[in-house]
């Protein structure tokens, strides 16, 4: 995703993209954001929706997991 379409978010991994009020999602390893097939950010108006989306989107062992 070019610069200039980066949200301007706060968080890890889930992020609040607070012009829009929507939550985004990124892969912070690859730093690849969670897009629709249009090239758009997905955006999520749940946490937790958005949490579960990146639970698949970043597979890695966190802090915690066997």
């Amino acid at each position: 995703m070019d610069n200039h379409k980066i949200p301007r978010s706060h968080g890890y991994g889930v992020r609040l993209d607070p012009e829009s009020r929507r939550y985004r999602v990124r892969n912070e390893i690859t730093g690849e954001w969670l897009c629709e097939a249009s090239g758009e950010p997905v955006s999520f108006t749940f946490f937790e929706d958005a949490y579960d989306a990146w639970r698949v989107f970043e597979v890695h062992k966190r802090p915690g997991e066997r």
